[in-house]
């Protein structure tokens, strides 16, 4: 059997680790990177490199340059979040089989889950070559809101990369679980994860192994993306007012200054201003070089509508879970945009204590779906001597040794719970417009959920169910989930035919339906169709 590793696999950049007996080893890949960015570049004899190698040619080749495509993983591409998200790549994107995303490559269309599956495949054999085995499962951790699409489409790349995905663990769970497990703790932490391209927020329950989500909230279109398009908008205007050039419409330039707006913002987590030039900017043969100077605070004026966003989800969490900001013992920062001196400010200001700044925001995650692949797959890698520098040594792991550990043998290993919320209300459209809850948000999973549909028609053998993801009453102001078919119903008066249909969320937060003849016990076909799901062959 080969080694099971935990994965953050993120919007810019993903991690992959694996648990030892005493701590949590993260792969390296080919210059010893522990962070490897998630890129995708397609060579022109048909070739894929990924990671270092990927990003360094984005300048040199915008088009066929994949970044970010965990925005678009499962997404309905006619959603307004997605269009004007594709306003700003530089590649192609049109839509496919049941309205998800495809990615134009010279012709060639592919899945977003075919780009991701590429990241993963990285990550496994960078894995694989540091471990000296084969590794054929992962838990993969996803935003705490993502949708059952996205979700979906998550593991079909894991499958893509011929990896077996033991569970999808939610990200901010994963982090708490890095910061709880084996520590027998008894607090209540709030895990504020801002990422490259989403937002997560839960608060969490933590009693010695029992990691308990209170309740979730976020935003799967707001992240370090987002910082970083606002500088280089500004950038943008530098360079239209002080060359009389606007890069808007070349991918090139644009692409050339996103990269140059990434750099900005990390400088400006440690300094106060940032001064220099951008150079190798090629428009009409000429190479030109823009001056730019940008302090911090003129950044928190770009960014404040976004950092604002963050602090509402935060408040609306504790709000939905009844907790007073004095409950919460901790506040655990994940994803690099918690670096941003702004978020770290008004977090500050929010909870009156600074967050833990203990914990490495780039690596938490990953290092909490290793303890739960380890614990899942009850085998350990024995470790590899990679020292301290390249390890995560922690006395916390130490329960999940097993076997043939000496000092292990004395008590039996101890496995941590993982009790997970739904992050959005499901909901059926009903007559006039309106729409009516089927499981609301924040319930514990699994959980399922039985309702009774009957015929409106004498003679009817078919019932459509539009289902969609939201809060709202109105079912149109709801994101769009997908449809449900009740088909081949038996041709009575009507009222007289009445199908139990039963809407479960696994631990997976995949949702699953079947029917019933309430009459009969027959099983009734019931095709749940959601909108971006990936589909076979899509390419």
């Amino acid at each position: 059997m080969g080694l099971a590793v935990g994965i953050d696999l993120g919007t810019t950049n993903s991690v992959v680790a694996i648990a030892t007996p005493t701590g949590v080893e993260f792969a390296l890949g080919p210059a010893g990177e522990r962070v490897h960015p998630s890129v995708v570049g397609f060579q022109p004899d048909g070739s894929v490199v990924v990671g270092l190698d990927a990003k360094h040619q984005r300048v040199d080749f915008p088009a066929t340059t994949i970044y970010s495509a965990k925005r678009l993983i499962g997404q309905n591409v006619r959603t307004p979040l997605v269009q004007l998200a594709l306003t700003g790549l530089p590649y192609a994107v049109e839509e496919g089989p049941n309205q998800q995303p495809l990615i134009v490559i010279e012709g060639r269309r592919v899945t977003v889950p075919e780009v991701s599956g590429h990241v993963l495949a990285h990550l496994k054999a960078c894995a694989q070559r540091q471990l000296g085995q084969a590794v054929t499962d992962a838990v993969i951790t996803v935003p705490a809101n993502f949708t059952d699409a996205q979700r979906q489409a998550t593991k079909e790349a894991g499958r893509l990369a011929g990896l077996e995905v033991m569970r999808l663990l939610n990200e901010p769970t994963a982090a708490a679980l890095a910061y709880g497990f084996g520590q027998h703790k008894d607090e209540t932490v709030c895990v504020f994860d801002f990422g490259g391209g989403t937002f997560d927020v839960s608060l969490l329950a933590i009693k010695d192994e029992v990691f308990e989500v209170l309740a979730t909230d976020g935003d799967f279109f707001l992240g370090g993306d987002d910082i970083d398009r606002a500088i280089a908008e500004f950038l943008a205007a530098e360079m239209n007012r002080q060359l009389r050039v606007d890069p808007r419409p070349d991918a090139g330039l644009m692409t050339r200054l996103a990269i140059a707006a990434e750099e900005i913002k990390i400088h400006l987590s440690e300094a106060t201003a940032a001064e220099g030039t951008v150079d190798g900017l090629l428009h009409r043969g000429r190479s030109l070089s823009l001056p730019f100077r940008l302090t911090r605070p003129q950044l928190d004026e770009l960014i404040r509508g976004y950092v604002d966003r963050t602090i509402e989800l935060t408040r609306n969490v504790l709000t939905a879970a009844h907790l007073e900001v004095g409950a919460i013992t901790e506040v655990v920062c994940v994803g690099g945009s918690t670096r941003v001196p702004l978020v770290r400010r008004r977090l500050a200001e929010l909870f009156g204590r600074e967050p833990a700044l203990r914990i490495n925001p780039d690596e938490v995650v990953a290092q909490g779906a290793a303890i739960q692949a380890g614990s899942l797959s009850g085998a350990l890698y024995r470790g590899g001597g990679m020292a301290t520098r390249d390890a995560v040594p922690t006395a916390a792991l130490s329960p999940l040794a097993h076997g043939d550990v000496p000092w292990a043998k004395a008590a039996a290993p101890a496995r941590p719970i993982l009790l997970d919320v739904t992050p959005a209300t499901l909901r059926i459209a009903t007559a006039g417009g309106y729409s009516e809850p089927i499981l609301d948000k924040n319930l514990p999973t699994p959980i399922e959920r039985t309702r009774v549909f009957t015929t409106a028609h004498d003679q009817q053998t078919r019932v459509v169910i539009e289902c969609g993801r939201g809060e709202r009453k109105r079912f149109a102001e709801n994101e769009p989930l997908g449809t449900l078919v009740l088909d081949e119903l038996p041709p009575r008066r009507r009222g007289e035919v009445k199908i139990e249909v039963t809407f479960r969320v696994d631990t997976d937060g995949i949702l699953h339906v079947r029917a019933r003849d309430a009459d009969t016990g027959a099983s009734c076909d019931a095709d749940l169709t959601i909108l971006g799901a990936p589909t076979r062959g899509a390419a």
